[in-house]
């Protein structure tokens, strides 16, 4: 998300991004967090747009725990973005000419390794994601994945 509230000053977008990562766990541990954290520093000055981003492979194997993020979700009035099938995935998906590939999690590492061999998650920053991708891998992205253009068009950066 850093790397988004990047891309909107470079867009000349006046706004402030609030993110505050969770910093992995189930999907709805990050839903129930991202809600602790609204409740504790409310801004009335914020926007409608409270937004979680969370993985469509983690809220699969989630709900069939019986932990049901989207709905968590809906209760606290969040809009959930689903990553597909998760960061990794997403970031291979940025790269030119396989915007339309579908990615397995499971193979969504490996993939991307071979596309960017000093990727860490771990040590990954909105800068690096800056220097190697810009609004325009995203915009191509998103032509094909509605939950990115929905993203996208919410922070403005598209229309």
């Amino acid at each position: 998300m850093r790397f988004l509230g990047l891309l909107c000053e470079e867009a000349g977008l006046h706004l402030h991004l609030d993110v505050k990562p969770c910093n992995g766990g189930d999907s709805l541990t990050v839903v129930e967090e991202t809600v602790r954290r609204l409740r504790r520093h409310p801004d009335p000055r914020s926007i409608a747009a409270r937004l979680v981003v969370l993985d469509t492979d983690r809220l699969a194997k989630d709900r069939q725990a019986g932990r049901d993020a989207l709905a968590a979700s809906r209760k606290a009035g969040l809009r959930v973005v689903r990553v597909n099938p998760n960061l990794e995935g997403l970031l291979v998906r940025l790269h030119e000419q396989r915007e339309r590939r579908r990615v397995n999690a499971s193979d969504a590492s490996k993939q991307l390794w071979s596309l960017w061999s000093t990727y860490s998650k771990s040590k990954l920053s909105a800068y690096q994601l800056r220097q190697r991708f810009s609004l325009g891998d995203l915009e191509r992205a998103a032509r094909h994945d509605d939950e990115l253009r929905g993203l996208l068009s919410i922070l403005g950066l598209i229309r």
